[in-house]
């Protein structure tokens, strides 16, 4: 017997385990917040400790002080502190405009779309260890590349929206919320972060 297909959707759909782990929420809350945030941070790491190496250099504060800033343990807990809160802005609207098309409550998105932006940004962390290998790719690679992954990742999450409950009304409103309110705002930030990285290189 196979074990691809275990329930159903709201239309009779069939749906894969894996589709059935995210929509049942096997993963208790506590641990899915935890894993959100590590992802999140794991991903913002790498900008971060470079801008915290760049703040020590005209710092007149102790030595150990500045050690204790530019750490990359330092920069890893304020690594996911950017990518919170685009989430947190961008989902006030995105959330209340799902539902208005027939999605699922709000805490069911959110426990849905914190998956997969957070697999965004575990798998973006991964692309960034090749930093250290072509420091290069670092000036666009920190904007047009997560941008362009965790971007995949959300068109990702609408897909399964849309394959599983979401009514036929409601998915011109979900590319709408994350085709444009959700894409725009995220765009925002990551240019304003490439000005800022240009402008740390001049």
């Amino acid at each position: 017997m196979s074990d691809t297909v275990e329930t159903k959707t709201k239309d009779g759909k069939r749906t894969s385990r894996a589709a059935e782990i995210l929509l049942r929420k096997r993963i208790p809350l506590a641990l899915h917040f935890v894993l959100f945030g590590i992802c999140l941070c794991f991903g913002g790491w790498y900008a971060t400790r470079g801008m915290l190496a760049q703040s020590v250099l005209g710092m007149s504060a102790s030595p150990a002080l500045r050690a204790v800033i530019a750490n990359d343990v330092t920069a890893f807990l304020l690594g996911g502190v950017t990518p919170f809160l685009v989430y947190f802005i961008a989902t006030r609207f995105t959330y209340r405009m799902m539902l208005a098309g027939g999605a699922r409550s709000p805490a069911d998105q959110a426990y849905l779309f914190r998956t997969f932006y957070a697999l965004g940004y575990l798998v973006y962390g991964a692309f960034s260890i090749l930093y250290f290998a072509v420091p290069a790719l670092e000036l666009y690679g920190e904007t047009i590349a997560r941008f362009l992954i965790v971007g995949a990742f959300v068109a990702l999450y609408v897909v399964f929206e849309c394959r599983h409950g979401l009514p036929k009304r409601g998915r011109a409103v979900a590319l709408y919320a994350y085709g444009m309110v959700f894409s725009l705002i995220y765009l925002a930030y990551s240019l304003a972060e490439l000005f800022m990285t240009i402008g740390g290189v001049i």
